[in-house]
């Protein structure tokens, strides 16, 4: 019995040597995207945050151990695994009658085709954030604050290309489908190098006549390495001796193309005591990345098993189901947000938008809109709550919290509150977290 879904969440992470952060890593999974004195990870979405989260009395601040963080998520479709797992041993018996094929076709092409077709689909993303990143520096000689990271990560989903369930026109106890799985993947790394300096000019010396405050701006370059791949494995390809994972693996890594590309950011930051006001540009070049070309030379395929995939990739692509070529472009993003905080920075209160929608490597769609409360210390233990919803794509809606304790150790969760039903129990579609130490403020 093949377990297609069981063997694919276990096998794809693990394709990952080491991918652009899909789940905001530490204290920022409930934070957000915004520019925190709470973490020195803000960096790798505003670059002006150099300068407000390195006290300025300070040379060095670092992340000890780094960040880890889990995160995976289902389509809008109740029992998605176990449905494909028992339709793929529908497809393995052999003690089939003429009236099992009728009954298991008319369930397939009546009810369950759309259902896993339609919607159906598991997403898995796993990240981290190396030892010691962020590493920032404050230097008088550049004027400014250096920082430099590096970040790494997987993610993978796996969908389900449907396609009408028949009989063998020779044989009626024999079921012919097309239907396939359809997983595309990246892994990734992103070395990124930062600079943030406090403007002062007169344009500064006017705002300031009016209100208080200082204007910060900055910089980031991002040195991205993408391996993209996609697979189309048919449910019937698969010969009884192969094992699926090796399967996955074979076509994975006969797709699989890596390319580096670099992008630039701009952020500034208006800070006074009381609040902040933030903006980023993220991406603003649209670097470009190529995926592993499916259906090329299929007569040239390693095994019958892939030679067989080749050809339900032509068949599916004739369809206009899914492109042979495809290149992932990182769209620029924009991004605003807005605090309000103590005097001493302890209690804050967070939001932040996305002004586009962008799609990640995976072809999924985001644009989000976050709020948080948070309160800090750096002596024991800090909490922060958040909500933040995709305003388009899923339109999931999260919950998100978090601690910190002895501002070094922060582990955050975040569930959505769109839920589903696995074995008759209610779960959330959506579920992560993660796992960072880095120093305090």
């Amino acid at each position: 019995m093949k377990k297609l879904l069981a063997v694919a969440a276990l096998a794809l992470p693990a394709l990952s040597q080491a991918a652009p952060v899909v789940t905001q890593p530490g204290a920022l999974m409930t934070l957000g995207p915004i520019a925190s004195p709470q973490t020195g990870l803000s960096v790798l979405y505003n670059p002006a945050a150099g300068e407000t989260v390195i006290h300025k009395d300070d040379s060095f601040r670092w992340g000890y151990l780094g960040s880890t963080g889990v995160s995976v998520e289902f389509g809008d479709v109740d029992n998605f695994a176990d449905d494909v797992n028992n339709f793929m041993d529908d497809l393995d018996r052999d003690d089939l009658t003429a009236d099992d094929a009728d009954s298991i076709i008319n369930n397939y092409n009546d009810n369950l085709r759309q259902k896993l077709g339609d919607a159906g689909y598991m997403k898995i993303d796993v990240q981290f954030v190396a030892p010691l990143a962020p590493l920032l520096m404050r230097s008088d000689l550049v004027g400014g604050v250096m920082s430099i990271d590096l970040v790494g990560g997987v993610t993978a989903k796996l969908s389900i290309l449907d396609d009408d369930l028949r009989t063998n026109e020779t044989d009626p106890t024999e079921l012919e489908t097309n239907t396939a799985a359809y997983i595309k993947s990246v892994q990734y790394t992103t070395l990124g190098l930062g600079y943030s300096r406090e403007l002062d000019n007169v344009v500064t010396d006017k705002i300031n006549e009016y209100m208080t405050g200082r204007l910060l701006s900055g910089v980031r370059l991002n040195m991205y390495n993408l391996s993209l791949s996609k697979q189309v494995i048919g449910l019937l390809n698969i010969d009884e001796n192969d094992e699926l994972g090796d399967v996955i693996a074979d076509d994975y890594d006969g797709n699989q193309v890596s390319s580096t590309a670099m992008g630039v950011d701009l952020g500034l930051i208006w800070e006074a005591d009381n609040y902040h006001l933030g903006f980023t540009w993220r991406n603003i070049n649209e670097p470009e990345f190529d995926f592993g070309t499916l259906g090329q030379n299929c007569t040239d395929a390693p095994t019958n098993t892939s030679l067989s995939n080749c050809f339900t990739a032509l068949y599916f692509a004739g369809q206009d189901r899914i492109a042979l070529d495809e290149t992932h472009v990182m769209t620029s993003q924009a991004t605003a947000d807005v605090a309000l905080n103590s005097e001493n920075k302890r209690w804050r209160l967070a939001a932040s938008y996305d002004l586009q929608p962008v799609r990640d490597p995976v072809g999924d769609e985001y644009q989000w809109a976050t709020a948080s409360a948070a309160y800090v210390s750096s002596r024991f233990i800090g909490a922060r709550v958040g909500i933040s919803q995709n305003q388009v794509g899923s339109a999931l809606t999260m919950v998100n919290a978090g601690f910190s304790l002895f501002g070094n150790v922060n582990l955050d969760l975040r569930y959505s509150l769109d839920t589903i039903e696995v074995d008759g129990t209610s779960a959330p579609r959506t579920f992560g977290f993660n796992l960072g130490f880095e120093s305090s403020f």
